[in-house]
């Protein structure tokens, strides 16, 4: 497949213009959050004036979290304190972000005596929808793209503003994660939500399955950073958080403990 466009969809002043990634961005935050605030679950928290604060929360400790590892990760892309903060021009890690929602968006419910595992619950339905149509627009920035390769499903991108590589066939790494990321949605709405009986399961489901997502469309990225001869920076933080998260699920599940607490704060 060719795809001759750039990321700027409509130039509109000067340096100002629309940016696929940040369109694709902000239409996944619009569509799921629609579906938060209309969930049954969330309407059952009571809530609905506080809606828009943890939305804006949520959204600052994704851009914290996502930056952080992104620089973390390529510190010789970002050699001056401008570039590390320049976020206009793009550069956020989607481990990054998840993390970065872990640890704020808990603190800013607890300050506000809101339920915190439910309303994580709620949010992670809805997450890899999010992360799924985010992703199409790396798919026209021509970030995150995947090695070259000599496979019929391949993609090339043409135009010269894109950051990918140009003119040559390369793997859809955005699209497998489009694919996968809204294949988990589904599961976790349609599967595996009914058959949830406690506070912070569906949570962590799925942030073991947004890290193994991203540990395997990993080997097929063309922006790896290995650390040995196998595994990836990324890849090696997506087991962390996958084995993180399925300890908390066993612990959730079959032990009591001090985690119930803070599901009805």
């Amino acid at each position: 497949m060719i795809l001759p466009y750039g990321p700027i969809l409509l130039p509109l002043y000067g340096p100002f213009a629309i940016h696929s990634y940040g369109l694709f961005i902000a239409l996944g935050i619009i569509i799921s959050a629609r579906y938060m605030y209309h969930n049954r679950s969330f309407k059952a928290l009571h809530i609905d004036h506080l809606f828009i604060d943890i939305i804006t929360v949520s959204i600052m400790a994704g851009i914290i979290g996502g930056r952080a590892l992104e620089v973390l990760s390529n510190p010789l892309y970002y050699p001056s304190w401008y570039d590390r903060v320049a976020l206009w021009e793009g550069g956020f890690s989607a481990l990054g972000s998840i993390i970065g929602v872990m640890i704020i968006t808990p603190l800013f419910l607890r300050i506000k005596n809101i339920p915190i595992l439910p309303l994580l619950d709620c949010a992670a339905l809805y997450a890899p929808l999010f992360q799924a149509i985010a992703r199409i627009g790396c798919l026209f920035s021509g970030c995150c793209h995947g090695t070259p390769t000599d496979s019929w499903l391949s993609i090339t991108y043409t135009h010269y503003s894109t950051n990918a590589i140009c003119n040559i066939a390369v793997h859809p790494t955005q699209l497998y994660s489009t694919i996968l990321l809204f294949g988990i949605f589904l599961l976790l709405v349609l599967v595996i939500q009914p058959y949830t009986k406690k506070a912070g399961q569906l949570f962590c489901t799925y942030i073991a399955l947004a890290s193994l997502e991203r540990f395997f469309v990993d080997f097929w990225r063309h922006d790896r950073i290995f650390i040995g001869d196998t595994f990836s920076f990324h890849q090696l933080i997506a087991l962390i958080l996958c084995s993180f998260s399925v300890c908390m699920l066993y612990i959730i599940t079959y032990t009591r403990h001090p985690f119930s607490k803070i599901s009805s704060l």
